[in-house]
């Protein structure tokens, strides 16, 4: 079996405001696909005439009831919004709040292909709506042409609708696939406007690319002749990747080594100034002795993958792409490596002189599972309290028999401990402590609503989701 697409499903956080406080846990209300303001609010006027930053978190949830484990999944902004303002996309924590949002958060997006991409092209360039998404070395893309264009729309259909080609009438019409694992396979769609609907059909393609990691090593910058202090050279492929430049040099016969720090500066031992540009690839280093004569001075880098003019990007692959595609009908969306979604559990602490517990027999459950701290208080040698800290008490329970203490929000158990895991002997007042985590990735969606745009009726934008 494999987890299908009836088995995801989108779910707000627990907490949906404006503030610091907006986000949290994974809540159970479900996040429904193409209905408008299902997770962003409407853009009022003042916030167009002014601007407005909005930020909002949603889970991908494996609902899987076999606990499937949903494998190597990869989230992306595939279309962008066609109106004025521009959506973001980020990895959060099962807990975090608005407040917690600062420089580390990464903002991934997608765009429209610029120029036409021949099948052997190693490089691809990207038109985003600005010039602050993330990429960077080794990252996941997908490219994909399933955009039809030109396409004749019944009257009444609107943006992100669903709709179905209607062979007879000749023309796309508003109508929803008969199941999930219909959507937007043809004959059915969705109206993106300006005649274009999104369908997978014979003539597009998809597929996922690898932005390149080329590493260089040993690269000799200088040498040494026992009396020069300053360096100065080009390293031979820029542009440089930040943080991955490492030069190595002898001095008194001992080999040192100094490092960037991603901010165009080198240091180290010996060196009393150093700096490296990363898009021409000079580099200057001046140390307080002479290297040995003889000896050469090397550097180790990383060549930085991807180059922005404007809001172009422009992005080399370390492998060739398969097929043709037309900058007319293709989007390249930047991945989000979320991974494998299951439940887990983990920092197990036991806190008794001879009772034992064998926590890798414990499972968690696809439905029930939530973010939670919970502690065991053993009562007596055989029985037991179990409370979460955000669940509160969810009853008592024997080591002798098997203990699910159900969620009843899904009527699934937040975990199961079979007899099997204890041993030893436990005595009154003993305690487990243990976290569990929900078979759910956190994802932030960020809202720029640039000051001045015009009002667009019509907006959205399209999220994809790829699992194994």
């Amino acid at each position: 079996m494999a987890v299908t697409r009836d088995d995801l499903a989108f779910v707000k956080s627990a907490t949906v405001t404006d503030t610091d406080n907006n986000g949290g846990r994974k809540s159970y209300i479900e996040v429904p696909n193409r209905t408008r303001f299902n997770l962003f609010p409407r853009v009022t006027r003042p916030e167009r005439m002014n601007g407005k930053t909005r930020y909002r978190k949603e889970f991908l949830w494996n609902k899987n009831a076999a606990n499937e484990v949903a494998y190597g999944v990869l989230a992306y902004i595939l279309y962008p919004s066609p109106a004025g303002d521009r959506f973001y996309l980020a990895e959060g924590t099962q807990t975090d709040t608005q407040g917690d949002i600062d420089d580390s958060y990464k903002w991934y997006g997608g765009g429209a292909l610029h120029s036409d991409v021949t099948a052997g092209a190693t490089q691809i360039s990207i038109e985003f709506e600005s010039d602050d998404y993330h990429i960077a070395n080794g990252m996941t893309i997908a490219i994909n042409s399933h955009f039809l264009v030109g396409q004749t729309i019944m009257s009444g259909v609107r943006a992100f609708d669903a709709v179905k080609f209607d062979s007879v009438q000749g023309m796309w019409v508003k109508e929803s696939a008969p199941d999930a694992d219909s959507e937007d396979v043809y004959p059915y769609g969705t109206y993106l406007g300006n005649n274009k609907v999104f369908s997978y059909n014979d003539n597009g393609e998809l597929e996922y690319l690898t932005v390149a990691n080329d590493k260089y090593t040993g690269e000799v910058i200088g040498t040494g002749d026992g009396s020069i202090t300053d360096f100065t050279d080009t390293l031979e492929h820029p542009p440089v990747e930040p943080n991955t430049v490492t030069v190595y040099y002898t001095i008194s016969g001992a080999t040192y080594s100094g490092s960037d720090d991603g901010e165009g500066n080198i240091s180290g031992m010996n060196i009393s100034s150093g700096s490296i540009d990363y898009t021409t690839g000079v580099i200057h280093l001046v140390f307080t002795a002479p290297p040995d004569s003889g000896t050469q001075i090397t550097c180790d880098y990383t060549k930085r993958a991807y180059s922005w003019s404007g809001y172009v990007c422009t992005i080399d692959l370390a492998e060739p792409v398969a097929n043709d595609y037309l900058a007319a009908n293709t989007f390249v969306g930047i991945c989000v490596p979320i991974g494998d979604i299951e439940p887990s559990h983990s920092d197990v602490v036991v806190n008794s002189a001879n009772g034992t517990f064998n926590h890798t027999l414990m499972t968690e459950d696809n439905q029930g599972t939530v973010e939670d701290d919970w502690t065991i208080t053993f009562t007596s040698a055989t029985e037991f309290t179990c409370s979460g800290a955000n669940e509160g008490s969810v009853g008592t329970g024997n080591i002798t028999s098997s203990f699910s203490p159900i969620n009843s929000n899904t009527g699934q158990p937040y975990f199961t401990i079979p007899p099997s895991a204890w041993g030893g002997a436990w005595v009154s007042g003993d305690t487990i402590t243990f976290k569990t985590h929900p078979a759910a990735a956190p994802l932030w969606w960020k809202e720029v609503v640039p000051a001045g745009i015009g009002p667009y009726s019509d907006n959205g934008v399209m999220l994809e989701i790829y699992v194994e």
